[in-house]
């Protein structure tokens, strides 16, 4: 589709009987390589731009998505919103803001790596992987930069540029027994060490080999940074947005004690970083918003329509990214978790009976409303008397968010990492967690 002017839309719209619009356009080129135990399966590359469209007609709004012909995804959007009821919750688009941040998200290293450098690179990350006990191993790396474009007709007009590159390494070890090994890694330009993620996911795997039961009951657990931030965004952020705030589904209270006194969570996007953005989908500049603190619910995030912005209108879908196929809703993108730390060796040397859970599944399929989680160990090991002994096998780990979680935090480690979910469009910064108290199931 050829680049069309945002105003020509917008007039068009205006003409076909819409009192307000909105036009979010994104236009990315990317290149995307697979390797599967040292063959490529997957090669491609290319252009997509995609548009989402909002219309509004006597207070009922209509909604379009488009590739292509847009005089067409105007007259649908403005033909939904004439046989629509009136909403009465709808107030207008955001309206022009200063404050905008000037963050620089794009890095010119992406632009310029060749598809034969990416599956050099990433040829290179699965040999590093190989392993006489090394059964299984996916190398997964997808690059790409943006043209974001946000226009509405109340005067707010947005034009940012931004790069991604991540990388995902799988790993599976197998002799008498099996282990996994995930390396997740995220960054705004191609300087990832793709050998050591290689390296590091194939010994993650092979030191989970020779694994041993654990009893049952309840223990000190510590959480890698990746399992801490899945439970943190799966079982407790649900309960911050916005429209389940308001349609009653969210478990919390402005004031409401849920975390102990040394953690605190932000939603901070103001950081050059994958995680960082200027505005949010509507065009709202970014500003960092606390959600906890002093151990209470300090404030929930909104967008435009659920509430007073709280510039986190973000466009979302379930196990995706930013999705434009769906109007936007309160999503946080930038989660960055601090409090009260040590070495993770001092965290590991205070647990005389315990885990270190260092990759999980069925965090996913947590309970949004009451924050119940409950979650198998992939790959984790046993902690007897302040020392690591051994790898763990087949068991659960489960409770409440904000009952036994967050409540129970005891300290983060000061080694941090940053992990995006892959259900939510949502990055954490955060350390390994000790929680005092956890109920273990072998």
């Amino acid at each position: 589709m050829v680049e069309v002017d945002k105003s020509k839309i917008l007039k068009y719209a205006e003409e076909r009987g819409a009192q307000e619009a909105e036009i979010f356009s994104e236009s990315s080129v990317f290149k995307h390589v697979r390797f599967e135990l040292g063959e490529p399966k997957k090669l491609n590359q290319g252009k997509i731009t995609e548009y989402a469209l909002r219309v509004v007609v006597d207070g009922s709004v209509g909604f379009s998505y488009f590739t292509g012909n847009w005089e067409s995804a105007v007259k649908e959007a403005v033909s939904l919103a004439r046989t629509g009821e009136k909403d009465e919750k709808w107030r207008t688009f955001a309206s022009f803001r200063d404050g905008l941040a000037s963050l620089n998200l794009y890095r010119k290293s992406v632009e310029d790596v060749s598809i034969e450098q990416l599956i050099s690179d990433v040829r290179a990350v699965s040999e590093a992987t190989q392993h006489e006990k090394v059964v299984a191993s996916n190398v997964d790396c997808q690059i790409g930069f943006s043209t974001i474009e946000i226009a509405n007709s109340c005067g707010v007009y947005r034009k940012d540029l931004t790069s991604l590159v991540p990388l995902r390494v799988m790993c599976r070890a197998a002799d008498t027994d099996s282990g996994m090994g995930h390396i997740s890694l995220n960054s705004l330009g191609y300087d990832i060490d793709f050998c050591k993620a290689g390296e590091t996911a194939k010994e993650d795997a092979l030191n989970q080999l020779g694994k041993k039961k654990t009893d049952a009951g309840t223990k000190k657990v510590i959480f890698s940074p990746s399992v801490f931030s899945n439970l943190l965004i799966c079982a407790a952020l649900p309960s911050f947005l916005g429209h389940n705030v308001e349609e009653g589904r969210s478990a919390l209270q402005i004031g409401q004690h849920i975390a102990s006194e040394v953690l605190e969570v932000k939603e901070n996007p103001l950081i050059e970083g994958p995680q960082g953005r200027n505005y949010d989908d509507e065009g709202v500049p970014s500003r960092s918003i606390t959600l906890i603190k002093d151990t209470s619910v300090v404030s929930f995030l909104y967008d435009n329509y659920y509430g007073e912005t709280t510039s986190n209108g973000i466009r979302y879908a379930r196990y995706r990214g930013r999705n434009l196929r769906n109007p936007p809703r309160p999503s946080a993108t930038s989660l960055t978790v601090t409090g009260e730390t040590s070495p993770l060796d001092e965290l590991i040397s205070e647990v005389k009976d315990g885990l270190l859970v260092t990759d999980e599944t069925n965090s996913h399929a947590s309970k949004p409303q009451s924050g119940l989680f409950s979650i198998a160990v992939i790959s984790g090991f046993i902690i007897q008397n302040g020392e690591i002994t051994s790898p763990v096998k087949n068991c659960m780990v489960s409770g409440l968010a904000f009952e036994d979680l967050l409540p129970n935090v005891v300290r983060l480690s000061r080694e941090r990492e940053l992990h995006r979910s892959s259900v939510y469009p949502t990055y954490t910064d955060t350390g390994y967690a000790l929680v005092d108290s956890l109920q273990i199931t072998a």
